[in-house]
């Protein structure tokens, strides 16, 4: 394995740096590692060699003085964001035909931060699944176990960077596309804080709905935490194309001169976790506590009305929105999916929404009280371990146990709260981790706690050949 590829993105930056490589040589390492890994992977299904090798050269013949944080690293973007010259098909046969006109502002932002696309990565039809997997380029796998689901939405990202494919990888996450994919290739990640990083694509026929404005985010995943932190404020520049975006440095409850205090929950809902989550728990707790933090058992409130909670305003907006446009465009399998989405949840009439907006009201206040007693909140990502490649659709009567699963996701993205991923727990076949959740706007407490854990546990974070 070429030595470059096996450096974190902050190694890399600080090589580059010191000229001890080129641009070039960071690029063109990259890009034979995608040579070496696709189309077996199915993660990069679209390289962009010839353009990404185009603006190395450029970077290394003209290297500005004040270098920007991403300055020449290989970053993939997912192809369900707008960029210009291709098309944002979100994994929709009908919608991989007419080139977007223009970036969307994360791309812009992570190419003005100085980092160069390498390729772009897949995504389950619509986003809308834990799977990854499209009738376009068909079945993305887990380098660290074929058999077994890279995650999704973003599971092309975080397959990719899991075998070495670029050291970041941009996602998105609206019901854990983020975090789970990372859970599942034993990665890194932050779901930032709404309004944290701008989102817009023009190609969309209309706005956004209100609930996916409501739990919608762009963020990126890494093999460590320190790499997302170095992608944090380069992606968070404002853009107009969003106004929901939002300046606040925190949520201002911090005190100074204290140690944090953690919260954790391995049972969140009270029904049972699989016994490697458990542990993955209570590994993130130790460390945390080495780290000298002070931590503490706790029981956020209301998750399991949170859980229901985000499915129901979710469906809702799905049936009314979207529904047209999966039975035209979506295959029987994506189709079949969200109709189990439906099952599980309910599909709540306009009455049903509204009581859901307002239950969402009490559980935030309820979460913003907790927070006045802890710091951050350390949860399991899931309550299982990653399941099987295409298990929702090879399977669909263990549909509804993987949406029981999930159901620690579905709460930050309902109350609009950052959550970062790391890595706790080295086990057979792949490894697992925990999710560290904070207050809103509290996004650098997230990575401060999820980077102590990293430094106590020490794993070999480079990446691996896909087995």
């Amino acid at each position: 394995m070429d030595e470059i590829i096996r450096w974190s993105a902050v190694a890399t930056a600080n090589n580059i740096a010191r000229g001890d490589v080129s641009v070039c040589e960071v690029t063109r390492a990259h890009l034979d590692r995608v040579a070496q890994c696709e189309p077996g992977l199915n993660a990069v299904v679209e390289p962009l060699e010839e353009r990404a090798m185009a603006e190395a050269a450029a970077m290394d013949a003209a290297p500005p003085v004040d270098k920007p944080p991403l300055w020449g690293l290989p970053v993939t973007i997912k192809i369900n964001v707008d960029f210009e010259g291709l098309p944002n098909s979100n994994g929709i046969p009908a919608l991989n035909k007419v080139p977007c006109t223009g970036d969307a502002p994360v791309v812009r932002n992570i190419r003005a931060g100085g980092g160069i696309v390498i390729g772009r990565t897949s995504t389950p039809e619509f986003s809308l699944r834990f799977f990854t997997s499209n009738p376009i380029y068909g079945r993305t796998l887990n380098p660290w176990d074929k058999a077994l689901t890279s995650g999704g939405s973003s599971g092309g990202a975080s397959s990719a960077l899991a075998a070495g494919m670029g050291v970041l990888g941009h996602g998105n996450d609206l019901g854990g596309s983020l975090r789970y994919p990372a859970y599942c290739c034993g990665l890194a990640t932050l779901r930032p804080s709404m309004g944290r990083v701008p989102a817009f694509n023009a190609s969309a026929v209309g706005e956004r709905p209100m609930t996916t404005n409501m739990m919608s985010v762009q963020g990126v995943i890494a093999r460590e935490v320190g790499d997302v932190r170095l992608a944090y404020d380069p992606l968070r520049v404002r853009s107009a194309d969003d106004p929901l975006w939002n300046a606040a440095p925190d949520s201002g409850r911090l005190r100074e001169g204290r140690a944090l205090r953690v919260g954790w929950c391995v049972d969140p809902f009270g029904d049972g976790v699989d016994t490697d989550v458990a542990r993955a728990v209570e590994a993130a707790v130790g460390a945390a506590q080495q780290a000298g933090m002070e931590v503490v058992e706790i029981t956020p409130p209301m998750s399991k009305d949170a859980a229901q909670t985000w499915g129901e305003l979710l469906n809702c907006e799905v049936s009314h929105s979207m529904m047209e446009a999966v039975r035209t465009t979506g295959s029987e399998a994506a189709q079949a999916v969200i109709e189990g989405f439906f099952d599980f949840f309910g599909v709540p009439d306009i009455e049903g929404f509204l009581a859901a907006q307002a239950r969402r009201m009490k559980i935030l206040r309820e979460w913003a009280r907790m927070f006045d007693k802890v710091d951050a909140l350390i949860l399991p990502v899931s309550t299982e371990p990653p399941f099987r490649v295409d298990q929702d659709i090879e399977e669909p009567e263990t549909l509804a146990g993987i949406m029981a699963a999930q159901r620690p996701l579905y709460i930050i993205n309902l109350l609009g709260l950052p959550g970062a991923t790391v890595r706790t727990l080295a086990h057979e076949p792949i490894p697992l981790g925990v999710q560290v959740v904070g207050d809103r706007m509290d996004d650098l407490i997230c990575l401060d706690v999820a980077a102590a854990i990293e430094r106590e546990l020490a794993f070999d974070l480079g990446p691996i050949d896909p087995r």
